[in-house]
């Protein structure tokens, strides 16, 4: 039986290729599901950068906004790394965002079989 993929090609080239290539063998409704739930839970590289911009006053919430906390705090500590580490962010945030967004993307999934079985 042939599956059908119902993932927007937006959201298919950002998945590891594990995931999509799980995600593309689940039925209709769970892919529609995971997507759902992806959406839902993954963040945004421009939303990151604002967080960041805010660093000018050292408080850069970008690593908060990833839910890395323990960085955060050392971020804030050595205030942005005496500016930087914030700047050196400036090229690490799409990254950053990226791999968090993967980490979601296998835990979403995981869920999703964990539910359907």
């Amino acid at each position: 039986m042939t599956q059908t993929n119902l993932i927007p090609p937006s959201i298919q080239d950002s998945l590891p290729a594990m995931v999509r290539n799980e995600v593309c063998g689940l039925t209709p409704q769970n892919q529609e599901a995971f997507v759902e739930e992806y959406r839902r839970k993954s963040k945004s590289t421009g939303f990151a950068y604002l967080l960041w911009f805010t660093g000018i006053a050292l408080f850069g919430f970008h690593y908060a906004y990833v839910r890395k906390w323990g960085i955060q705090i050392l971020y804030w500590i050595t205030l942005g790394g005496c500016l930087v580490w914030w700047f050196i962010d400036l090229f690490r945030v799409p990254g950053i965002v990226r791999d968090y967004n993967k980490d979601i993307a296998v835990d979403v999934l995981r869920s999703l079989k964990a539910i359907n079985q």
